[in-house]
């Protein structure tokens, strides 16, 4: 055998020697995705660009990675939505119509008439969360209508232009709208003199 075929031979056999290595990690990684994939379903974790959904007739949980998600409506009762983490933004409007906890999201809807819209006759309590809008949007960050109640608590409200809209909009009874430790960076009145309960807020 020639020098040149001795050559050949063994880069034939070195390619098909890294072929064989890179199909088996090729192989490994396909493994690990899938079990990674399946961990993450079995924690119940949404990642970014996911929907949420209520699969279950009440009692749905959602817990989000950090990332952007589009807007949603819970219509199911007693349905969660926990940040694992701060940067969780909703980037689109989130309308609910029955009972819910919000925990540690950033909602900051760039379309709609605001962030949040809270229908009657749902109770919802936000904790750690932050309302944000763009400079140049004069709407109120929360909407609750009529029969409907809410609780704010250690949240952040910031931007928007300035308006004569409160930031939380309410038209029932103060009772229905409490706004606890929480910090109000619009410029905007957090809420119309009358329409909510204050404990604590700067």
């Amino acid at each position: 055998m020639s020098l040149d075929e001795l050559l050949v031979r063994q880069l034939t056999d070195r390619k098909r020697k890294d072929r064989k290595r890179s199909d088996r990690v090729e192989s490994y990684n396909k493994i690990l995705r899938r079990r990674l994939g399946e961990i993450v379903t079995s924690l119940g974790v949404s990642m970014p660009g996911s929907p949420f959904r209520e699969p279950r007739p009440s009692n749905n949980v959602a817990l989000l990675a950090p990332g952007e998600y589009g807007g949603s409506t819970l219509r199911r009762p007693n349905s969660e939505v926990h940040a694992l983490s701060p940067g969780t933004f909703m980037r689109r409007r989130l309308l609910i119509e029955s009972d819910a906890v919000i925990d540690g999201m950033t909602l900051a809807a760039r379309d709609g008439a605001d962030c949040v819209s809270i229908s009657s006759p749902a109770v919802v309590l936000f904790r750690g969360c932050t309302f944000e809008r763009p400079d140049d949007i004069a709407t109120s960050l929360v909407t609750v209508a009529t029969g409907a109640k809410a609780v704010f608590v250690g949240c952040v409200f910031r931007g928007g232009a300035t308006t004569a809209l409160p930031v939380v909009a309410e038209g029932g009874a103060a009772a229905n709208v409490q706004i606890s430790f929480s910090y109000n960076k619009t410029g905007n009145t957090l809420f119309t003199a009358g329409t909510a309960t204050s404990t604590g807020n700067v």
